[in-house]
């Protein structure tokens, strides 16, 4: 068995041999030269467990560890590194650690404001006399993916005895198991759920390790079975050309630095995807790990990085750092299914050595994942240079004012697929035209043919502002790094709009797209485990869902500013929120949505067909009128009817402000946050930034788990309310 130990919290702290304060680690802070933390802890009764490991996630930029007297090493940036401390370890402790955040030859950068600190975790892992150093997992499907041949390869120390691996779906449900008496255990599994940006579906792989006869050390870690691979000019996934629309993205939060919050994380991975974006470029350093885990769960493509920007590589001490970084950045994340490729430098003064070398770390420690890097060469050193290295792809960083040079290297550069690792930047930010310019270019290279010059991707320069006090103008001012689509703070700006819609035409809309949600906010853990999908899809047609939705806003009487305004300047607002414009929240909850609500005029009856413990409606909230700008309190807007396929039924009143709000998130001037005690909110989205606001509610409706549900059905009280539904979900008996 494995036990953890946290020792983050409150340690001593002194900057260069100055006084001890005290400061929380985490921690993020601006650069003070050499600074010391020191910790003193006891260790956790662990008789079962007799190994322990000192474990640091992240520091920056350089660190020297001591624990009891005794050095322990050195730290790089951003990596995750380990110590066996089995022998060291006492009743009473004393963790001191040296950082260094200002002459590290790697780490500190030009191109964004530096944070020095230990920036993540900090614990101690306790095993059996026998553990786990690295795992590789492989699930090479077949060519019509229907099963997939699996591999999972242990490196332990410290004892023999066998090993034994499960795997799990997502509703727990035993998959395949085998067991090894080496280092490797093969199975096969028949029809696996594919892993894809739209449907990221995924398992858990368990591993338990024997010392002789007794556990000695287990764990698990989340799987997908993905199939990406370049065919041609493109890349593929699960056998469909897809383009690559990325970004750009820091691991930095406004003034907190490297110190993002679960939460953070999370909301700002849901905003890139709500933007349409379905690979992320982790830049110019390897990000949190939960960044990577989330991925996993959201469903976003990433690439990762040692950590370099405008570097001479002909520093052999900055080589040696950086390949040591990407070897461990591989290590530690080449089991994700969001992984795309590695990445092995951005923007360098190169040498062929560095560039040949990062590819071989990369290929030695993952052989199963591409490997290029971000490239700002010229056309003919790229042509040269990228097949010698072992590149699989070719980059470019077309930087200009015109998509002149963006034409010139997708026209040249066609012996591999080409992946624009950025482009944009002053360019394209705050000037509309000039970004649609450059955004019709990359969809007409494209959707060319593949007898034709074709682009396979596109990575936009960049995600969220960041401080920088070297820079001027177009691209910094005021001491802040402009050129993206996202303040520091993760509020949208103008650009985001921009982005989002003008590349909407790489997509072709379905009918009535599924969407799943993430209820973080409810009271209840909304998985797939308890729940189970309703169909909405034609209750009624789509026709007749816009029609009754024009209807009530031509209809709308009530004078609310700008929400009832049919023009508002020279748009027409009688589309509806449609949800493929941007969802709030995306994550675990199995229900289907309908991409136009259905408005409820009189009575709409869902087939639900299903023993059910209860339902969760997808809505509760009315339009025109609703809590809180419009309507009683609570004053019945609706009533729910559960029936059984017994002929007995329930009924449940929805009251205005209890249990509904209105659709609309702005009024007048403002953004604003309806709330219904009984109904929380399941997303956010809108049409643009500086138009139209939605909300959606979640409200739960008990049921009989003795009898089967035939159907819900919503009535309009008939108050001036018009009820919005989107979906449903059932929870399993």
């Amino acid at each position: 068995m494995r036990l953890t130990q946290s020792l983050n919290g409150w340690w001593d702290y002194r900057v260069g041999k100055g006084a001890f304060t005290r400061k929380k680690v985490p921690f993020s802070a601006l650069p003070v030269g050499k600074s010391e933390c020191v910790l003193r802890f006891s260790p956790i009764e662990h008789a079962d467990a007799p190994r322990a490991f000192l474990v640091f996630d992240g520091i920056t930029y350089a660190a020297k560890v001591t624990l009891n007297g005794q050095c322990l090493g050195e730290m790089l940036a951003y990596s995750e590194y380990r110590y066996d401390v089995t022998d060291i370890l006492q009743a009473e402790n004393i963790l001191s650690v040296e950082l260094f955040d200002i002459d590290p030859v790697f780490g500190p950068s030009e191109g964004w404001e530096n944070y020095g600190g230990i920036i993540r975790d900090v614990y101690l892992e306790y095993t059996g006399k026998r553990y786990v150093k690295n795992t590789l997992w492989n699930g090479e499907l077949n060519t019509d993916y229907t099963a997939a041949d699996c591999t999972l390869e242990i490196e332990t120390e410290g004892g023999e005895g066998k090993i034994t691996a499960l795997l799990t779906d997502a509703e727990g449900n035993k998959v395949a198991e085998g067991k090894t008496a080496d280092a490797k255990i093969a199975f096969t599994v028949k029809e696996p759920r594919l892993w894809s940006t739209d449907t990221p579906y995924l398992y858990t792989l368990s591993y338990t390790v024997y010392d002789g006869r007794k556990i000695s050390d287990s764990g698990s870690f989340k799987v997908g079975f993905k199939d990406f691979k370049l065919v041609g000019k493109r890349f593929y996934l699960n056998g469909k050309a897809t383009f690559l629309l990325g970004i750009n993205r820091h691991d930095i939060w406004g003034e907190q630095g490297h110190t993002m919050t679960e939460e953070q994380m999370r909301r700002d991975l849901i905003m890139i995807k709500n933007a349409g974006i379905n690979y992320v470029r982790l830049v110019h350093y390897p990000h949190h790990k939960r960044i990577i885990a989330l991925a996993d769960e959201l469903g976003l493509l990433v690439s990762e990085e040692p950590g370099l920007w405008w570097s001479d590589m002909n520093n052999q001490q900055l080589c040696r750092d950086a390949l040591e970084v990407m070897r461990r950045t591989v290590l530690r994340d080449r089991n994700h299914v969001s992984i795309a490729f590695w990445l092995s430098f951005n923007e360098c003064i190169f040498t062929l050595d560095y560039l040949k070398d990062s590819a071989r770390v990369c290929r030695e420690n993952d052989p199963y994942h591409m490997v290029s890097g971000a490239n700002c060469m010229s056309i003919e050193m790229t042509k040269e240079n990228f097949p010698i290295c072992g590149f699989d792809f070719y980059t470019m960083h077309p930087y200009d004012s015109t998509p002149k040079r963006m034409i010139k290297s997708i026209e040249e550069l066609t012996e591999m697929p080409l992946l624009f690792t950025e482009w944009g930047g002053y360019y394209c930010h705050d000037n509309p035209q000039n970004f649609r310019w450059f955004i019709d270019t990359i969809v007409k290279y494209w959707k060319n043919p593949d007898d034709q010059p074709v682009l396979a991707g596109a990575t936009y320069w960049f995600w969220s502002e960041m401080y920088e006090f070297d820079r001027s103008a177009p691209a910094c001012t005021e001491g802040v790094l402009r050129e993206a689509l996202v303040d520091a703070e993760r509020n949208p700006l103008p650009d985001y709009d921009v982005f989002r819609t003008a590349f909407q035409q790489l997509y072709t809309p379905e009918k009535d797209p599924a969407w799943a949600l993430d209820i973080a906010t409810l009271p209840i853990d909304l998985s797939g485990k308890s729940y189970q999908t309703v169909s909405v899809f034609d209750l009624v047609s789509a026709e007749a869902r816009q029609a009754a939705w024009d209807k009530m806003i031509a209809d709308s009487k009530v004078p609310i500013a700008r929400f009832h305004h049919v023009n508002k300047g020279n748009r027409k607002m009688t589309k509806g929120p449609v949800l493929n414009e941007e969802v709030g929240a995306i994550g675990g909850l199995p229900v289907a949505l309908s991409a136009t609500p259905y408005v409820v005029q009189d009575q709409l009856t869902v087939p639900v067909n299903k023993a059910a413990k209860g339902l969760w409606v997808i809505g509760n909230v009315s339009m025109p009128k609703g809590y809180p700008i419009a309507g009683e309190y609570g004053e019945t807007v609706a009533t729910y009817t559960v029936t059984y396929t017994d002929g007995s039924s329930e009924c449940h009143v929805m009251k205005n402000g209890e249990d509904f709000t209105t659709a609309t998130g702005l009024h007048g001037p403002s953004r604003i946050e309806p709330y219904a005690e009984n109904a929380p909110r399941v997303m956010r989205f809108r049409h643009e930034m500086a138009w139209e606001h939605y909300v959606v509610n979640a409200r739960y409706i008990p049921a009989n788990p003795e009898k089967t549900v035939a159907a819900l059905s919503l009535e309009n009280a008939g108050n001036g309310y018009l009820p919005l539904f989107y979906g449903l979900t059932a929870e399993k008996v």
